[in-house]
């Protein structure tokens, strides 16, 4: 039995709740339900339709329309007059209008009275409904459905705009993490911060630089320029130290082509260092550069 998805059990919380699946969606639902992280998700669900229906059962009562007690009077009546008319004639002088009573041995009981009861009386825990209460129990189990299906695409509606706020909300704040740190790095150098500018070697090529921070030895970097890769490769910044390159950072472009990437460990001092490089690598990265660079910037070797 191939499990069901998170949105497809979520679309059987109404049945479930309600009992109207079909066994194999109940043997479905009930397979997730054993799942403590799936009975996890469920649970809100489920509650809020069971909540649903007990609301319409207490609050919202099923009036029936005004022509039916009409129609079962009609119908009452259609069903008494054939014995009213098969009554003896009797002239209006005479003492007695009752017809004479048959012999007791063919006497019949009889006929029990017909009385309207009101739809609202019949449907009890207990009784029997007759066919025009069964009538409204169906059209109030109908409309409890639509009002818990109803329930259900708000809910979805809710919990996606939730996400999707969710998602912007951290989104922002990583940005704002993320320029928090740019500026500490760039204003907490001092005279220890150093500029490093990449240089392509065409002349439409990208752009970068590496502010460097000595004091605490971290790097910022900002890129520029830069096209959007396949999925499966990416850019590398690397740092040629004692003539061998050093990987410093993974990255990809934003949509726009920039990049800002902030902490970056580099060394405290600019001793073997020479330059920072840029080649395009597969997404996993590369233990040494499977390309020539095509950005790099060299580092001014220290005053004396």
């Amino acid at each position: 039995m191939k499990p069901m998805s998170l949105d497809e059990l979520r679309e059987l919380a109404p049945g479930f709740v309600m009992g109207t699946l079909t066994p194999d969606e109940q043997a479905h639902f009930a397979a997730a339900m054993a799942q403590p992280s799936l009975a996890a998700e469920l649970a809100p669900e489920i509650e809020a339709h069971r909540a649903a229906i007990e609301f319409l059962a207490t609050e919202h009562v099923v009036t029936p329309p005004p022509e039916l007690k009409a129609r079962v009077l009609a119908r009452i009546s259609a069903e008494v007059a054939p014995e009213r008319s098969a009554l003896p004639f009797q002239a209006p002088g005479q003492a007695n209008y009752m017809r004479a009573a048959p012999p007791r041995a063919n006497r019949q009981p009889p006929p029990p009275r017909a009385t309207f009861v009101p739809p609202q009386q019949i449907v009890q825990k207990g009784s029997r409904a007759p066919w025009f209460g069964m009538g409204m129990l169906g059209i109030a189990l109908a409309a409890s459905l639509v009002f818990a299906l109803d329930i259900t695409n708000q809910l979805h509606s809710v919990r996606s705009l939730l996400t999707e706020k969710d998602v912007m909300l951290k989104r922002n704040q990583s940005r704002l993490a993320e320029r928090d740190e740019t500026v500490r790095i760039l204003t907490g150098g001092g005279n220890d911060l150093v500029l490093v500018r990449l240089v392509a070697n065409t002349s439409a090529g990208p752009d970068m630089q590496v502010f460097w921070n000595l004091k605490e030895g971290t790097a910022v970097v900002h890129a520029s320029g830069f096209r959007q890769l396949a999925s499966d490769r990416t850019y590398a910044l690397w740092m040629i130290r004692d003539g061998k390159p050093v990987a410093l950072k993974l990255f990809n472009p934003e949509a726009d082509g920039t990049r800002l990437l902030n902490g970056i460990e580099v060394p405290r001092n600019l001793q073997g260092v020479a330059a920072f490089a840029v080649t395009e690598e597969p997404a996993e990265g590369s233990p040494q550069p499977t390309m020539t660079p095509f950005l790099v910037g060299a580092v001014e070797a220290p005053k004396p």
